[in-house]
């Protein structure tokens, strides 16, 4: 290789590793890691390296997407908060895109966001105490240089790791040329279940959930509904506050050993902090509902139609 070649590959590694120790608290996740979701492997084109800040055990969480109109109407706004509270079981994860996704981050009690930029880009500019938030209380990450400023290619492509990441992804509202519909054919090439809010016919927001439920989608309803299709039982008081049904809290914490890899009855008793009796009763339920089976004393979750 001639010299001015070498030079020019070696100015530029020292560039990137500036660049790099330049990023304060800045960690690199690679496909061969143990930290890599399963679920993110399974897409075709899954990143080989992500840049991350905050809980990187999020992404063995128990995952939900919700993504929607960057200019929501007030019907949008308030049903993209009801979901997200509704699923506070679940890891929500948005883009931090204007609207929608914004107000899924902020409701949500564990939340995991996916830029179309660098990493230690805040875009939009108004969200940088969203941005502060997520990165101290959850996930920021980015399979974009640092540094590297949005374009408009970036967001569709990063849209891929929004669906994913996530068991299912919810639409709450979108035009006709809104870019969550990407997000949602993404989760449709992956095997993924796509639920999505219907609304009035004669608004612009309507078009692209009204359309996806036309193709297929699985509209919600309410939220009850919402609660049924994921399995998260919550009553409320007079005061309409939440309360938790244990057993329901016990059914994902088990789901959630078995997604990380914790699959057998020892490993899952381990990993819970509850009586042993009852966690037993837990899972002979879950095997008699199809939440779950077992083959060979390792325990797998089924998937809808098994």
């Amino acid at each position: 290789m001639p010299t001015v070649f070498k030079e020019d590959y070696e100015e530029k590694k020292r560039n990137i590793f500036k660049r790099l120790n330049q990023v304060k608290d800045l960690k690199i996740l690679t496909y061969w890691d143990e930290a890599y979701p399963d679920l993110l492997k399974e897409t075709n084109d899954p990143p080989i390296i992500i840049y991350y800040f905050g809980d990187i055990s999020l992404m063995k969480s128990m995952k939900v997407s919700i993504v929607g109109s960057r200019k929501p109407t007030s019907y949008g706004k308030t049903v993209c908060e009801n979901i997200a509270k509704t699923l506070d079981s679940y890891t929500i994860v948005s883009g931090m895109a204007y609207g929608i996704d914004s107000i899924a981050h902020i409701n949500s009690k564990k939340t995991i966001a996916v830029l179309g930029n660098g990493i230690d880009v805040v875009y939009p500019k108004s969200n940088e105490n969203l941005y502060a938030r997520i990165k101290n209380e959850g996930l920021i990450l980015s399979e974009y240089f640092p540094g590297t400023r949005p374009a408009r290619y970036t967001f569709p492509y990063r849209n891929r790791i929004i669906a994913g990441l996530s068991e299912k992804t919810i639409v709450v509202e979108a035009s006709k040329k809104s870019g969550s519909l990407i997000t949602a054919r993404y989760a449709l090439d992956y095997g993924r279940e796509v639920l999505a809010v219907p609304g009035d016919i004669t608004r612009i927001n309507s078009y692209g959930t009204n359309y996806l439920i036309y193709s297929g989608a699985t509209p919600i309803i309410s939220l009850e509904q919402l609660r049924e299709l994921f399995r998260v039982n919550k009553t409320f008081d007079n005061n309409n506050t939440i309360i938790e049904d244990k057993n329901s809290i016990l059914e994902n914490h088990i789901l959630q050993s078995i997604m990380n890899g914790k699959d057998n009855l020892d490993l899952i008793c381990d990993s819970i902090n509850e009586d042993v009796s009852l966690i037993l009763s837990t899972i002979m339920k879950m095997e008699i509902e199809g939440v779950i089976g077992q083959e060979n004393g390792v325990y797998y979750i089924l998937k809808e139609g098994e």
